[in-house]
C-alpha cells in the first residue's frame, strides 16, 4: 500500500515539473536567454510581446528580432528610421516586430499572392518544388487585422522588383528578408542595404542548403560588401548583417 502511494506522489511529482517546465518555455519565464528572463522579471516585457513569445512557433529567432531590435538604441540608430520586412505572408514575424518596437514606422512587401514563374526558373533544391500556388493562401486585410491597423504600418502589393521605384525614400533601422527564392532575396539586399543606417540590421532567413538559390545570391551580394555576416542557428539558420558605422 505504502509502495503504491510513493509510486503515485512520484508519477505526481514528475508530471507537475513536466507542467512546469512547459509553461516555462511557452511564457519564456524559464528561457535561457538571460536578457529575456530579466525583462520579465523586471516588467520590461509587455503582455502583448509576451503573448507574441509564446505564440511564435521559433523561440530563437524572435530572440534574435527582441535583441537586435533592443541594441538599435545603444547603437543610436534613430527612431525616426524605418522597420521593413520582405515576405510577409500572413504576418506572423511582421506582429512581432511590432510587437517589440510598436512606435516604430513598419513597411510590409509581398505578393500576397505567391510566388511570381519567373523567379521560380532557376530554383534548385527545396525552393525547386514551390509552385506559384506557395505561399497564396493569405491576404492583406488579414496581416491588417493581425496588426490591429496599426496607422504606422504601410504594405505594399506586389512583385518588389517592380514596386522599388515607387516605394517612398526612407532610412532602415531594421530589415527582415524572408523570401525564400534567389531573384527577390537579392532585390530586397540591393535595395535596403544602401539605405541601411549604421548600425542598422538585416536578417535574411532561411540561409541553409535548402534554399541554395538563396545562399548563392546572398553569398554573391556579401562580395560587394565591407560587413562580415553572423549566423544564426535558429530553426532554418539566418544571416545577420550589422552595417558599419
Amino acid at each position: 500500500m505504502l509502495l503504491d502511494i510513493a509510486y503515485y506522489i512520484l508519477i505526481l511529482i514528475a508530471a507537475i515539473a513536466l507542467a512546469w517546465y512547459l509553461y516555462g518555455w511557452f511564457s519564456g519565464a524559464e528561457q535561457v536567454n538571460i536578457q529575456w528572463k530579466v525583462a520579465i522579471k523586471s516588467g520590461n516585457v509587455t503582455p502583448q510581446l509576451r503573448n507574441a513569445y509564446r505564440f511564435y512557433p521559433d523561440k530563437h529567432r524572435f530572440l534574435l528580432f527582441w535583441l537586435q531590435l533592443n541594441s538599435l538604441k545603444n547603437r543610436k540608430v534613430p527612431s525616426s528610421a524605418t522597420m521593413a520586412e520582405l515576405g510577409v505572408y500572413r504576418g506572423d514575424t511582421a506582429s512581432i516586430m511590432q510587437a517589440i518596437d510598436p512606435d516604430r514606422e513598419l513597411f510590409l512587401f509581398d505578393t500576397f499572392e505567391g510566388f511570381t514563374s519567373e523567379d521560380l526558373l532557376k530554383e534548385t533544391a527545396e525552393a525547386s518544388t514551390y509552385t506559384t500556388a506557395s505561399f497564396a493562401d493569405t491576404s492583406i486585410e488579414r496581416v491588417k487585422e493581425k496588426l490591429n491597423y496599426a496607422p504606422n504600418v504601410q504594405i505594399f502589393k506586389g512583385d518588389f522588383k517592380q514596386l522599388v521605384a515607387n516605394i517612398p525614400e526612407r532610412s532602415y533601422a531594421f530589415v527582415s528578408i524572408d523570401v525564400d527564392l534567389a531573384e527577390p532575396t537579392m532585390a530586397g539586399l540591393r535595395y535596403f542595404y544602401p539605405r541601411l543606417c549604421p548600425g542598422g540590421v538585416i536578417v535574411v532567413h532561411d540561409y541553409n542548403h535548402r534554399w541554395q538559390g538563396l545562399m548563392n545570391a546572398v553569398d554573391a551580394f556579401l562580395d560587394t560588401i565591407t560587413e562580415q555576416p553572423v549566423f544564426i542557428p535558429d530553426i532554418n539558420n539566418s544571416l545577420v548583417l550589422i552595417k558599419n558605422k
